[in-house]
């Protein structure tokens, strides 16, 4: 439960053999003093110093410090009593000699769990001064043995009450034999250090309770022997600013007197001061920052640097100490490595990087724990340098998921056309579409390659013009119309438009034979006993007579819009696909309105079988599409100038049309 503060002094002493617990001789207790102890503050040809293995053990120390200082009259029994404060046999070095037992500072910590369990009235209460949130943290009693003071054979060290005004959370004040004048002098003396401590307009001074003890006592003094003799009044201006600056340096104040070692009263007397001195329990804080071991040892470093240095101590140099080295730095240093334990580890290219970014939960958590800091240019600082920190971190992602995102995913080629003007192409040929004039862009294709990175960006090649001229139809209604407008021809029966001839003849002529052929965007037909198809045995003037003669009906899909519907397995319907009728009906009879049917007979006239009534269908479906994509880029003029709305002659309709 004890620690020493670093490795054992050596010492050249023999040691001795411990006596039983029961005996609390002061010589018999000297052993275990030299093994607790170890040595916080010391001097050297008068040169302050702090023990290597001292100020390690505290930097080590885990979770928070109660730092009790015991400071007073030399020869008074302080060593003793720091040792009984741990409830053990002394811990600390006293002696009867009248040379100094204590040159500078003894320190020894102990665990506050270990001593309030040994102390059951004191109880386990959250300490004083202690938010809710600090309940689980550790806490230490530092207990601090000073050199006395007004010893004629001690060096006078004015860096030890420095240490005791700064660092002493609970100042106990010693003094021998009675209470006196002297003693409140010595330690008005002591108290005189605070004017080596520099404070700005708004500074104070971290609190402390004081407990003015009298040891060895033979008289008999109340607990308000010490308030009594502060608020005296006093003629004495010396007197008078002592008191004065006793009451106004310790926001709470009480009185023991101890009676001589071995004495009536005497073990009740060291009880009592010790379970107030556990009872007053408070973690050291400055700036309503409570310290931790390696804030106190930074704090110590600074104490001493300075005082040998500028022979004053600055409050702001302290508060930077705890602030900054025992805090902030420390608390970013842990927010940081918890967002770098959570930044991502790229094996490859993260699109999604952005949202896995922790920097600002990390700064959430600098902002949300160190709310409490009141000094905003120490906050500044260290949050500027964490975000500096983390900023840099999340750069190095970054720049990998950048390299990775430069890396090829795809490669492809892109093309451009540049056009060198246009040209007109007759159709040609001697079918219906032979007079229609198509536009033709001339065009050059230049090609590039294209990478497609991981990022999603793209790197462009240099263009290739090597590549040869070609063209490019504009009218492409037309492009590949000769094979994918589909050309259909048989025999159909077309229901006659005359209404009165199919009632006189009983409706026998209601459905009359014709040859129909739907082709380029048009639907004809014709009477087979007026128009005859031309044979193998016909002479050259007879085929021509035959091929001259023009046909009874046609429709042409590119001057009207039209819809096919099939009625039974047997009729088809070609009606106007708008309600005001055909656009242009000169070249067949019966009006803007006539709906077109027809029955699909058996065999044809080779006795072959024929088209079924969803070829047909599908043949003038297709044909009805061609005429309105080819009506929409010619126009009806140019339709009427170059493919023209009359019947045509023979030889147009079955041009290169296989013999039905």
């Amino acid at each position: 439960p004890v620690l020493r503060l670093g490795a054992l002094q050596h010492r050249s002493r023999v040691r001795r053999r411990r006596p039983a617990m029961g005996k609390l001789g002061r010589k018999s207790t000297i052993q275990a003093l030299q093994d607790s102890s170890s040595p916080l503050l010391k001097f050297e040809n008068e040169k302050a110093y702090l023990p290597k293995e001292g100020l390690q053990m505290i930097r080590d120390l885990p979770g928070y410090v109660y730092p009790v200082i015991l400071m007073g009259d030399g020869r008074a029994g302080k060593s003793y009593l720091a040792s009984r404060f741990l409830n053990l046999e002394e811990t600390f070095v006293s002696s009867d000699s009248p040379e100094p037992v204590t040159e500078g500072i003894d320190a020894v910590i102990c665990n506050m769990d270990k001593l309030i369990l040994e102390c059951p009235d004191v109880g386990r209460a959250a300490e004083a001064g202690n938010d809710s949130d600090d309940k689980h943290e550790q806490m230490h009693m530092l207990i601090m043995d000073c050199e006395g003071g007004n010893n004629a054979m001690a060096a006078i060290r004015t860096l030890v009450n420095v240490f005791g005004i700064v660092i002493g959370t609970e100042v106990v004040f010693v003094c021998g034999g009675s209470f006196s004048e002297a003693g409140l002098q010595n330690l008005g003396a002591s108290l005189a250090a605070r004017s080596l401590i520099k404070l700005d307009d708004d500074q104070e001074l971290p609190s402390q309770r004081l407990i003015f003890v009298v040891n060895k006592n033979t008289w008999k003094y109340s607990e308000d022997t010490l308030d009594k003799a502060l608020n005296q009044e006093q003629t004495d201006p010396g007197r008078k600013e002592v008191r004065q600056t006793i009451s106004d340096s310790f926001f709470e104040k009480k009185f023991f007197a101890i009676p001589p070692m071995q004495t009536s009263g005497f073990e009740e007397a060291v009880q009592s001061l010790r379970k107030q001195i556990l009872k007053d329990r408070r973690a050291l804080s400055m700036g309503g920052v409570k310290m931790k071991g390696p804030a106190l040892a930074s704090l110590l470093e600074v104490i001493v640097h300075e005082m040998q240095s500028m022979n004053e101590v600055s409050l702001s140099s302290m508060t930077r100490c705890v602030f900054m080295d025992g805090f902030l730095t420390p608390l970013a240093k842990t927010c940081f490595e918890l967002a770098e334990d959570q930044m991502p580890s790229l094996e490859d290219y993260d699109k999604a990087l952005a949202v896995k970014d922790p920097r600002a939960q990390a700064m959430e958590k600098f902002d949300m724990e160190s709310s409490r800091i009141g000094d905003k240019a120490l906050l500044k600082e260290a949050r500027d340098c964490l975000q500096e920190k983390l900023d840099a971190a999340w750069s190095r992602v970054l720049k990998l998921n950048e390299t990775f995102g430069e890396q090829a995913l795809e490669t492809r080629t892109e093309t451009k056309e540049n056009h060198h003007g246009q040209e007109r192409r007759q159709i040609g040929g001697g079918g219906m579409m032979e007079g229609v004039q198509l536009t033709y862009q001339k065009i050059k294709v230049h090609i590039r390659p294209v990478v497609v990175k991981k990022n999603g960006t793209e790197s462009f090649g240099q263009w290739d013009e090597s590549q040869a001229e070609t063209s490019k139809l504009i009218e492409d209604a037309f492009s590949g119309f000769s094979t994918g407008v589909p050309i259909l021809q048989g025999k159909l029966l077309k229901k006659s438009p005359n209404a009165f001839k199919a009632l006189i003849t009983g409706f026998k002529g209601e459905y009359q034979e014709r040859c129909c052929i739907v082709r380029e965007g048009h639907l004809i037909w014709w009477d087979p006993a007026k128009v005859q198809m031309p044979t193998a045995s016909d002479s050259d003037t007879t085929r021509r007579q035959k091929e001259t003669v023009q046909v009874q009906g046609m429709i042409s899909f590119l001057l009207n819009r039209a819809s096919v519907e099939k009625v039974d397995n047997e009729t088809i319907k070609v009606i106007p696909a708008s309600p005001s009728g055909w656009a242009d009906s000169s070249s067949f009879t019966g009006g803007s309105s006539r709906e077109l049917t027809f029955q699909v007979g058996t065999v044809d006239r080779l006795g072959r079988d024929h088209h079924s009534v969803e070829d047909w269908v599908d043949a003038i479906r297709k044909n009805i599409e061609f005429g309105d994509r080819a009506f929409a880029q010619l126009g009806a003029g140019r339709i009427i100038e170059e493919v023209g709305k009359d019947q045509p002659q023979l030889h147009q309709a079955i041009w290169r049309t296989p013999e039905a």
